[in-house]
């Protein structure tokens, strides 16, 4: 795979990703105050995982070096923990909160 396509098929993720975590801060605020705290933690250390993948992302396009498998590597396995963080994330939210009107906001 070319890097210019990797890194068309990633920012797409990272996109979805963000979708994702609005709809989380979404649905968090309309929690109460005890489980809001327990879940803004969560969410902020997401962000801070998609805005290095992001960084990396832009970083690896802009330079398109010869040999990029070491920062493939590297992100493929930030992708698989930010992945895994925003689907655990999303089964700790009450099915209360999570209706269609929520999603569309």
């Amino acid at each position: 795979m070319e890097v210019k396509d990797y890194c068309k098929v990633m920012l797409a993720e990272v996109t979805a990703w963000k979708q994702k975590l609005d709809t989380m801060k979404k649905v968090a605020d309309k929690y109460g105050a005890a489980e809001k705290e327990k879940m803004l933690p969560l969410i902020g250390q997401i962000e801070q995982e998609v805005a290095a993948a992001q960084g990396r992302l832009d970083q690896l396009e802009h330079e398109c070096p010869a040999d990029w498998s070491p920062v493939k590597n590297e992100l493929d396995t930030l992708f698989g923990t930010v992945g895994d963080s925003i689907d655990s994330a999303w089964r700790d939210f009450s099915p209360g909160y999570l209706d269609a009107e929520t999603l569309d906001e």
